[in-house]
């Protein structure tokens, strides 16, 4: 597994630099991306080709049900949003759903004042969660695993952040505290920043920065998909971006991109840790000192990966992760 990723993050490379305000995108290219053939979320949601419920009548807070009908395998990522049924929720890991099968997912809620029936079937908010909430999302979900094997998040903290972030960005709070009417209320200004964006040939990813600190990681292997990601993943860094948008910039002495090629580095030495997916493929779990990550690989290639880098959350006082940095270094694993 190891070697998969390594061999992962050494094919890629950081590409053009596009900037908004706060926020600045590296594009993260790779010259050949993963031969798996699969549909996304929302294509397959246009397509009726899968249909995403409630456990059962009564419903769980905790789990959804996804049926896909066609004959092709749908990926659905980590933080994407789903509206609809007894209250909305997010994906609380990448899945990769199987064709012609029933899979049951692990969710967050993150609308904290409702269980009650607006639809039948689950649709897509066209959204994904903010990297400072998925970030601590992925530390809660990695310390289930670790501790009951369990692909649960910490759901109070989930509402804890949503409750913050109303606070700091809107004007009155939902009467449900639904994090998609946070979204809607700050919708003419993320526009902004989602005009600024553009993929680029033989992109898979970006690396973001706000306020000239690492924001976090998005590896996405497939061209198509990718891009069909990107306006939903522009977006919700947009929505930490927004936060600080109009404080005074910290410069830092390090260039941008020696950080971007850095983050990778530190990710290639990080600790792995693999379980069986819910669905296909294998959960991998990365951690070292200073990054924590996670994503999906199936049949020896890594389709997704979400890296970020620590903070006081991860680690009160900066002492050290259980989980130590591996000490071998290699010379680079990404072209400057």
């Amino acid at each position: 597994m190891r070697e998969n990723i390594q061999r992962f993050l050494e094919e890629i490379k950081i590409g053009a630099r596009q900037s908004h305000g706060n926020m600045t995108l590296y594009c993260v290219l790779k010259a050949e991306d993963a031969d798996v053939d699969f549909m996304g979320l929302d294509e397959a949601l246009d397509r009726s080709a899968i249909s995403i419920t409630e456990l059962d009548e009564a419903g769980s807070v905790r789990e959804l049900r996804v049926t896909n009908k066609s004959d092709r395998k749908v990926l659905m990522l980590d933080g994407e949003e789903l509206v609809g049924a007894k209250q909305n929720r997010v994906l609380n890991v990448s899945v990769l759903i199987a064709p012609n099968s029933e899979t049951i997912i692990p969710v967050s809620c993150v609308e904290r004042g409702r269980w009650s029936y607006r639809s039948r079937e689950f649709g897509s908010a066209g959204r994904a969660m903010s990297p400072d909430l998925k970030r601590k999302k992925t530390r809660s979900v990695s310390d289930s695993l670790r501790s009951t094997g369990s692909f649960e998040s910490a759901q109070g903290m989930v509402w804890q952040e949503i409750d913050a972030k109303f606070d700091r960005l809107a004007e009155k709070r939902s009467p449900t505290m639904a994090l998609s009417d946070l979204y809607d209320a700050q919708r003419d200004r993320s526009e902004e920043y989602l005009k600024a964006f553009r993929t680029v040939d033989f992109q898979i990813g970006m690396v973001v920065f706000i306020d000239n600190k690492l924001a976090g990681v998005e590896l996405l292997d497939k061209y198509d998909a990718f891009r069909r990601s990107h306006s939903k993943l522009v977006q919700s860094y947009a929505m930490d971006a927004i936060e600080t948008a109009l404080q005074e910039i910290t410069a830092e002495s390090k260039s941008r991109k020696a950080r971007a090629v850095n983050i990778l580095e530190q990710t290639a030495d990080a600790i792995v840790e693999t379980r069986k997916s819910v669905a296909l493929g294998e959960d991998i779990r990365l951690e070292s000192e200073d990054v924590i990550a996670a994503g999906l690989e199936f049949e020896g290639r890594v389709l997704q990966l979400s890296i970020f880098p620590k903070d006081e959350y991860d680690h009160p006082g900066r002492r050290k992760s259980s989980m130590s940095a591996a000490s071998r270094r290699r010379d680079s694993v990404v072209s400057s």
